[in-house]
């Protein structure tokens, strides 16, 4: 029998990611152009992404357990609430503490974001029926995509013509709607009886998570780690190195930053159209061109740095090189996060997917403080910088490439989410 994607649950969570994304997506954007304007300094900027991601990385195992013992809708609830009451609260803070206050909101943000984030991965699995996951995983991303796409645009509009207000009632509106929305959700969920101490549990949760990475798929612990590498010389430098290009290198107003961040949002939601295609004919072992594609297009966006003198030119060839490596990155995204999902047990998916995103972000601070030093010397080309980033992120691809081989397609071992609320 098959199953529909768009069930009422998967719905109302899409839809609820919808409002809460695109209120993130605007957020984030406004409050690091707003902390690059304030400094007009790479290296204050990429110090306080780098300090912001930190959360994501120490907090995300935590927020899987969580994920694992706590029904996941309501975890989604009360921290999309919380969220809405954090805006609502710094909004008014930021008017006497000004960088202070935003450098703080956005480390605060990601604390959130490091618990809710590992309770949606866990819950697509249960709300998406056999091959109606790998859709799923695509929706869940495109979704995120269009966020960002629209996020930027609406975030650089509103904050060049109307500054920072607006943007934090957009926020607050949006994560409200999303948390009221999600109150109709029902997620399966069987409670697992505690019978140790809080801390006991952890450490215990903890290291049912990391065997099952290490000794029971070693060979994905190595690829994590890979992709970890690949954040901190690639990743970072697209988060850092864009606005800085756009915005002081060549000179280019807000507005036309916000489309590099939506041409970003393009690929991500070209990936997620074509993930269900692709997966039937390209299995996970062999997704590491798509990791070569991704750090093929280093080589093109250092020329239309090499061309600033004409930055409209350079910009074009940003926007276009911006839209394919995402795609990449999405179908490789996409693929991986899928398999990892039918592999692993449906009471450790949380811990599981926490984990991978720790190991995947661990590199994101330190290459966002590496990138913002970087392009904060004077006299250094910002080629050198890329053309450096490029050779090291092609060097780890190749490495990714040899680990993938060792991976052969396994079946779902997970229960569906029928069969859960059966027992």
């Amino acid at each position: 029998m098959g199953y529909k994607l768009f069930n009422r649950d998967f719905t109302i969570m899409i839809v609820g990611q919808i409002m809460s994304l695109f209120g993130n997506a605007v957020m984030r954007f406004a409050l690091s152009l707003y902390v690059l304007d304030q400094t007009g300094s790479s290296a204050v900027f990429g110090m306080i992404l780098a300090i912001s991601m930190i959360p994501m990385v120490v907090g995300a195992p935590f927020g899987g357990i969580l994920a694992d013992r706590i029904s996941r809708k309501w975890i989604m609830v009360a921290l999309d609430y919380i969220t809405a009451l954090t805006i609502g609260i710094f909004g008014i803070l930021i008017q006497a503490g000004g960088i202070t206050v935003v450098a703080v909101l956005m480390f605060v943000l990601m604390i959130i974001q490091s618990f809710y984030q590992p309770a949606v991965q866990a819950s697509v699995p249960l709300l998406a029926q056999g091959e109606n996951l790998v859709r799923a995983n695509g929706m869940v991303i495109q979704v995120n995509a269009l966020a960002n796409l629209l996020g930027p645009i609406i975030g650089g509009f509103l904050y060049g013509f109307f500054g920072l207000w607006p943007i934090l009632i957009v926020g607050f509106g949006c994560f409200f709607a999303s948390a009221t929305m999600e109150l109709f959700l029902h997620i399966p969920f069987v409670r697992r009886e505690r019978k140790q101490g809080i801390f006991k549990m952890i450490k215990s949760d903890a290291g049912s998570a990391m065997r099952f990475l290490l000794h029971e798929n070693p060979s994905m612990l190595k690829l994590l780690l890979l992709t970890a590498a690949l954040n901190l010389f690639m990743a970072a430098m697209f988060t850092v190195g864009l606005p800085y290009l756009v915005r002081i290198f060549l000179g280019l107003s807000g507005q036309l930053y916000g489309f590099v961040e939506g041409a970003m949002a393009v690929g991500s939601i070209m990936g997620g159209l074509l993930a269900g295609a692709v997966t039937k004919k390209v299995r996970f072992s062999g997704s590491s061109k798509f990791l070569f594609g991704a750090t093929l297009c280093l080589a093109p966006l250092g020329l239309a740095v090499m061309g600033n003198g004409t930055p409209l030119a350079s910009y074009g060839v940003i926007l276009v090189t911006v839209v394919v490596c995402l795609c990449c990155t999405t179908l490789f995204t996409v693929i991986a996060q899928t398999f990892i999902q039918k592999v692993t047990p449906n009471e450790m998916l949380g811990k599981v997917m926490a984990f991978v995103t720790m190991f995947c972000t661990c590199a994101y601070p330190l290459g966002q403080a590496m990138y913002g030093f970087l392009f904060g010397i004077d006299g250094l080309n910002p080629v050198v910088v890329m053309g450096v980033a490029g050779i090291a992120s092609l060097l780890i691809a190749f490495a990714a490439r040899r680990t993938l081989k060792r991976f052969s397609e396994k079946q779902p071992v997970m229960p569906k989410a029928k069969e859960i609320m059966d027992s």
